[in-house]
């Protein structure tokens, strides 16, 4: 089997567990069942299962929002990853000017033929990594990052690119997503639907008063009303079953200092 050590998220997202996916695998005890991944947004967690040899046949992947419909075709194998580079070919190679195309992009009627690629690369553009969602037919929470070089007093000390990761990775993490995640279940829903008997169930849900997602989940009614185990993502414990994942961050943001510190909590439900 290649290695798949280099399986990354395709973009920046806001609340992705890219840094924390390690120890959330490490906490959820798979076994030899089927991993579903409510809310799951970018993927962390699943790609992290999918490092540890787990197959996509095993790993099945929902959320409401656009990574939904990308994580559907990447499982089906209807992701065209030439039609994603055409795409990506079409962004200005000039980095002032790619915010402009950007901007222009997201004021365009949604196609649906397109729109997983599209959004790929609004997402990628986002300022803060804010979540991109698609409503009557637009795409919705747009603002985006203008490339900014450091002043002389500048407290951040390194440029601030228009995409995160820059067009060439960013084809690149999404080829090798292409390849290694063939066969995972992937739906665009809302996880209210899906209840899968015999499986390990993690969900990252929209953190409570934290920037908005397009959508809203009472979570502690659903995790208590769920009907086997479940894991649940959350900057606070909700069940007397819980593990603090990581402390307080005082660093991030475009300044390179976070005005609110956010802990990682996971817990437990039974």
């Amino acid at each position: 089997m290649r290695d798949l050590s280099d399986l990354k998220p395709p973009c920046a997202y806001q609340g992705g567990k890219q840094r924390l996916a390690s120890l959330i695998a490490d906490a959820i005890e798979l076994n030899d069942r089927p991993f579903v991944d409510l809310c799951c947004g970018s993927g962390s967690v699943s790609l992290e299962f999918r490092k540890r040899g787990v197959s996509p046949h095993r790993i099945t992947m929902v959320d409401k929002s656009p990574w939904g419909l990308f994580w559907q075709s990447i499982g089906n194998g209807t992701f065209d990853i030439n039609e994603f580079a055409f795409h990506l070919r079409q962004i200005p190679t000039r980095l002032e000017c790619v915010e402009p195309y950007i901007r222009d992009l997201s004021m365009q009627v949604v196609d649906e033929s397109t729109s997983v690629y599209v959004f790929l690369i609004l997402q990628a553009s986002s300022f803060g990594s804010k979540a991109i969602w698609i409503e009557n037919g637009r795409w919705m929470n747009c603002s985006f990052r203008k490339y900014w070089q450091p002043t002389p007093t500048s407290r951040r000390r390194s440029p601030v690119n228009p995409m995160m990761p820059m067009p060439a990775t960013l084809y690149s993490r999404t080829a090798r997503i292409a390849e290694a995640m063939y066969g995972c279940q992937g739906f665009c829903a809302d996880v209210r639907e899906f209840q899968i008997p015999d499986s390990v169930t993690y969900i990252d849900p929209p953190y409570q008063n934290t920037t908005a997602y397009g959508y809203t989940l009472d979570i502690v009614s659903f995790a208590r009303s769920f009907p086997s185990k479940l894991y649940v993502s959350e900057a606070v414990p909700l069940s007397q079953n819980a593990i603090m994942l990581s402390g307080e961050r005082q660093k991030g943001g475009i300044s390179g200092v976070r005005r609110s510190a956010i802990q990682e909590w996971l817990s437990i439900f039974n």
